[in-house]
């Protein structure tokens, strides 16, 4: 009877001892779940990618890659979000030797379409993405060490024809009273230190560089705008970096920019298993 009653006991025991270790293993786990969560990171968001050199006698650079989940502001609710991230394309976008250490590529994904972007950002600073109620979307990229240094991508997705129209109207020469005709009147126009228009025709016509003066901190901003138009209505999308002016990354700055001029926006990466979709 006692020999019985001690199986039972140690029974017990084990019992509560393996309760407990699968209690911690599911907390570890959860911890290790939410904090990819919040840096909206996938579990492969780290690699890198294959740059060619600006200089042809220098060997293809390699920087770091990672990939951010963008967070949708309406959950369909069928429950069939692909996880899975793209196959990003090789890179013919030319990167200097200068800017290796100093500049990373990070891949938006979208799990409502299956396809992504990809941008060019400073070195270590983290992005937060996020696709709105209406279809634009967008990208923030803040420096962990000051977080006063960030840029940010936005993209109407020729959604919001009034966030395009007010953005045309803000960003380009001559364009305020256009947007004021079209009903969307600038009614706090940017003072910009330096402006211009990259070219007379084509998409250089329609894509602006421009520098607005540093704040009461010392901190500037600068960045692209870019709008087409279509069948659809208008198409805005801007990027822009906010930094302080003792930050000696003038070459950094421009890489970003000229990445963006180049592609008109970032480097859309298709559903492998679908139609492209910028």
């Amino acid at each position: 009877m006692k020999s019985k009653r001690r199986r039972v006991r140690s029974s017990w025991i084990l019992a509560s001892i393996l309760f407990v270790v699968m209690a911690i293993v599911l907390l570890i786990g959860y911890k290790g779940f939410t904090n990819n969560e919040t840096n909206n990171e996938s579990p492969l968001s780290q690699n890198v990618l294959e740059f060619p050199s600006s200089d042809p006698d220098n060997e293809p650079l390699l920087i770091p890659l990672h990939t951010t989940l963008a967070q949708l502001s309406i959950d369909s609710g069928d429950g069939t979000v692909n996880t899975e991230a793209p196959p990003i394309p090789k890179m013919t976008f030319a990167l200097s030797q200068k800017v290796k250490n100093q500049v990373e590529a990070t891949l938006v994904y979208r799990p409502d379409i299956g396809g992504g972007y990809l941008l060019l950002a400073p070195a270590g600073w983290l992005a937060t993405a996020v696709v709105g109620a209406n279809g634009s979307y967008g990208v923030t990229f803040q420096d962990p060490n000051n977080p006063e240094q960030n840029m940010n991508y936005s993209d109407n997705a020729w959604g919001c024809i009034g966030c395009a129209i007010t953005g045309i109207g803000t960003y380009f020469p001559n364009k305020a009273e256009w947007a004021d005709e079209m009903g969307f009147t600038i009614y706090n126009p940017l003072k910009f230190s330096e402006r211009h228009i990259l070219g007379p025709a084509g998409a250089e016509a329609r894509t602006v560089r421009y520098t607005l003066p540093a704040d009461t901190n010392g901190y500037q901003a600068e960045g692209v705008a870019y709008y087409d138009k279509g069948e659809w209505g208008y198409l805005f999308r801007n990027i822009e970096i906010h930094q302080s002016q003792t930050a000696p990354q003038q070459e950094v700055v421009e890489t970003l920019m000229k990445f963006f001029i180049d592609h008109q926006g970032p480097l859309f990466i298709a559903d492998p298993n679908g139609e492209k979709s910028d």
